[in-house]
Formats: structure tokens, sequence, C-alpha cells
């Protein structure tokens, strides 16, 4: 039975989780094939991903390679703690 969510939310957070290192294409056409869809839909949607911005794309010795693009990780917020002194 497959998963109620999409294969490009499944791939998304595959690659996500794996940052900043890149997924290779075949990793991810595996993770398609193991919820039910075709090899080929997974190349799609992650050329989509792609497309779209959310993923930076590589060539490394003919195999395509994708990674979350940095400009939309969440960066963690600095917070500045006042320190309330104390008078004894």
């Amino acid at each position: 039975m497959k998963d109620k969510r999409s294969l490009k939310v499944h791939i998304r957070y595959l690659v996500y989780n794996e940052f900043p290192n890149y997924v290779n294409g075949g990793r991810i056409e595996r993770l398609a094939m193991e919820l039910g869809y075709k090899a080929s839909n997974s190349s799609r949607r992650a050329r989509e991903l792609h497309s779209e911005g959310i993923f930076e794309r590589r060539i490394n010795r003919g195999s395509v390679e994708y990674r979350y693009n940095e400009d939309l990780i969440p960066r963690p917020v600095e917070r500045k703690v006042a320190v309330e002194q104390k008078l004894i």
C-alpha cells in the first residue's frame, strides 16, 4: 500500500535529510520503487524540484546528483539572553 504523501514529498525528505551531501539519482529511483512508483517517475520529480529551485544538481561521472538548495535550509536563530544582575 502506498504512503499517502506524494512521491515528490518523499524525495524532498530524503534529500533534505542528507544535506549537505548530494544524493545520487539511483538512490532516489530505488526509493520510488520501494514505494511502488516507477523509477522514471522519480527522475521526473527530482528534475521538477530542481527547476523549481528547491534542489541543486550536479553531474558526477555521468550520474546526476541532487542536494537541497542551501538557501532554503533554515538557519538556527541566535537568541541573546538578557542577563539580570542581582544585587546582594
